[in-house]
């Protein structure tokens, strides 16, 4: 089969790479809609909404898709009593995951607030009732993803740095080790569907990673790399999340889904027909 003509840049903090007939074609509307989500929802960023909504609450105007993206944080949030929250960012900036990359954790981390106390959801806007920092580091890659999918016709792959959506054509996709990004652990085969991961080991420094417990505010220790395999990128990419903090099955009522869980003992644990292992598989 030809090869489709693909392009490749960085948007969003991460590597990107679209392989689509019309990519090419499709170039500036594509780099528009990854502006417009960066412009939204970065908290690396001064002039984004989630700058202004972390010192001015109030009621925002959000786009449907904005409103899917939240709503799916929603659902991810009950699902994990609270596990998974996107008003953790306050957390992460004094962990030292800052605007300037500090890396130098506070004395205090802030516990972030409860969703009800924080968030309500319109069908065309987000009411903010306190000062609170959103980060969408959960979901939101895999959200773009599928925004820059949707822009696509025909079969194509989209991948922004591992977190992958192919359409129209089967595709094997190498399990990265969490130890030693040289090695492959394992290959899962898609089509029609996404995969994303996440690992500890990948944003980490001193003693923190990006994956912090709401809860205890501090990183989470269990568990070092996930991957998911789900009809869509956000859907994968935030499940994948999820399940550094709860079992699979507490999950099973939002969505179909494969996985791979390696945990620090050195257990691996998959579920599914998608994902094959180059070591035994410990239960």
């Amino acid at each position: 089969m030809k090869p489709k003509p693909n392009i490749t840049f960085e948007a969003l903090g991460t590597e990107w790479m679209v392989e689509a007939t019309d990519a090419q074609r499709l170039e500036a509307a594509i780099s528009k809609e990854l502006e417009r989500i960066d412009h939204i929802w970065s908290r690396f960023r001064d002039d984004s909404l989630v700058s202004l909504i972390e010192q001015e609450p109030g009621v925002y105007e959000l786009d449907v898709r904005d409103i899917g993206l939240m709503k799916w944080y929603q659902q991810l949030y009950a699902a994990t009593d609270g596990l998974v929250t996107p008003l953790v960012g306050r957390a992460l900036v004094d962990a030292g995951y800052d605007k300037n990359y500090s890396l130098k954790p506070k004395t205090t981390i802030h516990m972030p607030p409860k969703w009800d106390d924080t968030i309500a959801l319109g069908t065309d806007s987000i009411t903010i009732k306190q000062p609170a920092l959103i980060d969408v580091g959960a979901a939101g890659k895999g959200y773009a993803v599928d925004q820059v999918a949707k822009l696509l016709t025909g079969a194509y792959c989209v991948d922004a740095s591992g977190d992958i959506l192919v359409r129209g054509s089967e595709m094997r996709v190498g399990l990265q080790s969490p130890y030693d990004d040289t090695q492959l652990i394992g290959v899962a085969t898609i089509k029609n569907e996404s995969i994303c991961g996440s690992a500890v080991t990948r944003r980490a420094w001193g003693n923190w990673h990006h994956i912090i417990n709401p809860k205890t505010a501090r990183p989470v220790e269990d568990i070092i790399a996930t991957w998911v395999i789900a009809d869509s990128a956000m859907h994968a990419d935030g499940l994948a999340t999820a399940l550094f903090f709860v079992a699979p099955e507490q999950l099973r009522q939002l969505v179909d889904f494969e996985y791979c869980i390696i945990y620090r003992n050195g257990t691996v644990k998959t579920k599914g027909q998608k994902i094959e292992l180059f070591t035994k598989e410990s239960r």
